[in-house]
């Protein structure tokens, strides 16, 4: 699947978008998080269909990944 990447993440990964195979949201995070180890220095939200994921989710492929940075502000 194909995963968008903004701000401060796409400059860790070196990219705004990268295609990686993951069955879930938690899956995705570890898959990032190992491939990306600065990564786990940042709090990252991954959304799913324009919706930020708090929990697990089946992924089917079909969806639009993104992986966002910390937001700040108020």
């Amino acid at each position: 699947m194909r995963v968008m990447l903004f701000g401060v993440v796409a400059e860790i990964v070196g990219d705004s978008a990268l295609v990686i195979d993951s069955a879930s949201t938690f899956a995705l995070r570890g898959a990032l998080n190992e491939r990306f180890p600065d990564l786990q220095e940042l709090t990252w939200s991954i959304a799913v269909d324009r919706r930020i994921e708090h929990g697990d989710r089946v992924l089917t492929g079909s969806e639009e990944i993104a992986v966002l940075p910390p937001f700040a502000g108020g």
